[in-house]
């Protein structure tokens, strides 16, 4: 297996392949469809139909073997094609190539640093909208406390405007019973002070 196809690496190929929203890497099986498998169906090499029959039957017979291998795809390929020493299998990660080791481990710090910017951006806009959602729920209170505050201003001048209105009917029917009560006692005085109508009878 070959580690360039064309000009493209086997791992770049692969990279290509990942799933755009999760980021997960392809299959084995994928991959080497991908690379061996042209476009009319047929196989660019003789043994390609014979190879991706043993990948798929790697994948069921190992599937947890491949799966918690520190890189699923150099596994499952390495079950199928063999191990050599120093050789990668052509997949460009494999775990017997420094360079390629030190590759995948750059590759997987930036890709580490991007998740933490991503992640902190998150958390930026998440606490910007908590930001301007208690920003609103404070204005809406202080509306509400504003009118309120008006409410009981206009309540508190309405009882002061009753008071005064209340004082002043009380002053009134005060004055009135007082000059009626004057009257009265007017009219009671003068009664007592007309002369009585009857005189006595001169004697001759």
């Amino acid at each position: 297996m070959k580690s360039l196809v064309g000009t493209k690496s086997i791992v770049q190929i692969a990279s290509e392949l990942r799933n755009p929203e999760t980021g997960a890497w392809p299959s084995a099986v994928d991959v080497w469809r991908a690379i061996y498998m042209k476009a009319n169906g047929t196989w660019s090499i003789p043994n390609g139909a014979e190879i991706l029959n043993n990948l798929e039957e790697a994948a069921e017979t190992h599937k947890e073997r491949i799966a918690a291998a520190p890189i699923p795809l150099a596994e499952h390929f390495a079950l199928v094609l063999g191990r050599k020493p120093n050789h990668s299998r052509g997949v460009g990660i494999g775990a017997v190539n420094q360079g390629a080791q030190e590759r995948y481990r750059i590759h997987a710090r930036a890709e580490a640093a991007d998740q933490r910017a991503s992640d902190a951006q998150n958390q930026a806009a998440a606490l910007a909208e908590e930001v301007e959602r208690l920003t609103e729920a404070n204005n809406q209170l202080r509306d509400e406390l504003r009118f309120q505050r008006e409410e009981l201003n206009s309540q508190k001048k309405t009882v002061e405007e009753q008071n005064v209105d209340m004082e002043r009917l009380m002053d009134q029917k005060l004055e009135e019973t007082m000059n009626r009560m004057m009257a009265r006692m007017g009219a009671a005085g003068a009664t007592s002070s007309i002369p009585s109508s009857s005189t006595s009878t001169p004697t001759n």
